[in-house]
């Protein structure tokens, strides 16, 4: 083994995706970190058992134009062990807690000093400086904006920061929704209120890293189930969250949160 290293190495942890759009949206992210921290190692740690194993099949075990191995959360941590490396900075590419979050934080860490960042949502104060972030990709007064959230069906209570969310932008904007997938608030307030405007025109914008199935399928998808099909309007749609800085940079502060765990 390796000597012991007691410099933090920041560990991104993603669901990873197949999606060509979807690994640029993550490359983005890279990028944004490996530049905030360029005297940190940065690793990432992919969740999904299902992508990693569908990359590999088709030939694809690593990641970014910098070669980023596509392995999981424990695979890594083996690999940090292996290489004599004692502090880690997790950080979970996440909107809000979730059964990631939760298996992130209960991942075997035998060996290792783990520090765990929070979702993007978390922070109370966040929900008013994401929304100030993406209020330049609003429609003007002929469209609505639906913001697209994943959510929780399974455990509903971790669906409040959307709640909030929901609630904050009904309160400060006439045209702009929250809508999840999955759990509440859930898309059928957002729809009416959509169709009560009676505009021509819908923008949706992800508020999701990445964009890739639930935008080409769910929400831009020609199947009748999409929020497109749905609305039966005229529809255009932002890219992920990944390749908005002023977000990232954002969602960056928990990282930097983390990492001063380290010298308290």
């Amino acid at each position: 083994m390796s000597k012991v290293s007691d410099k933090p190495v920041i560990l991104i942890a993603a669901f990873g995706t197949s999606s060509l759009e979807g690994q640029r949206d993550l490359e983005n992210v890279d990028q944004l970190v490996t530049k905030r921290y360029p005297d940190y190692e940065v690793r990432w740690a992919f969740t999904s058992g299902f992508i990693r194993k569908k990359l590999i099949t088709a030939g694809q075990t690593t990641l970014f134009a910098r070669c980023v191995p596509n392995k999981s959360l424990e695979e890594v941590y083996d690999d940090l062990r292996k290489d004599g490396k004692r502090n880690v900075a997790l950080q979970s590419l996440l909107i809000s807690a979730g059964v990631e979050y939760i298996d992130a934080l209960t991942a075997d860490i035998t060996g290792l000093n783990v520090e765990y960042g929070y979702p993007l949502l978390t922070p109370p104060d966040n929900i008013q400086r994401v929304v100030s972030a993406i209020a330049p990709k609003f429609g003007g007064k002929d469209t609505v904006t639906i913001i697209c959230g994943h959510g929780n069906a399974k455990m509903p209570a971790l669906n409040v920061p959307y709640i909030q969310l929901d609630k904050y932008l009904r309160k400060h904007f006439q045209r702009v929704f929250l809508t999840t997938l999955e759990g509440p608030p859930g898309t059928e307030s957002a729809f009416e209120d959509t169709k009560k405007l009676a505009l021509p025109k819908v923008v949706f914008i992800p508020l999701l890293i990445v964009a890739g199935g639930h935008l080409v399928r769910d929400i831009m998808g020609t199947n009748p189930n999409s929020y497109f099909s749905k609305l039966g309007v005229e529809a255009t749609a932002d890219t992920g969250l990944g390749r908005d800085e002023k977000v990232m940079s954002i969602w960056m502060e928990s990282i930097d949160w983390t990492l001063k765990k380290f010298t308290q």
